[in-house]
């Protein structure tokens, strides 16, 4: 699998997961649906910038090495600071 292709499918896979996330949301009471605006506005800054960002091997590779149920826009929300998107 070359850089782009590696590229390609973590795209995916992250928005995917944003997928899954949204519709667990729709099935939310509003409050709980207030209660996760913010990750879900910043999970989609995430995936759009995934789909512009061409990451090198190495890092591409890290994503694809991650712990039994690990979700790449959470894990990646985690890790960065909120005052980035204020």
């Amino acid at each position: 699998m070359n850089s782009n292709e590696k590229n390609t499918a973590l795209y995916e896979k992250m928005a995917a997961e944003q997928d899954t996330f949204r519709d667990w949301l729709k099935s939310q009471s509003p409050e709980e649906v207030l209660n996760h605006a913010y990750e879900y506005t910043v999970r989609e800054d995430i995936v759009m910038a995934m789909e512009e960002l061409e990451l090198s091997d190495a890092q591409a590779q890290r994503f694809w090495i991650p712990p039994p149920r690990w979700l790449m826009c959470t894990g990646i929300l985690k890790n960065w600071k909120p005052a980035i998107w204020m």
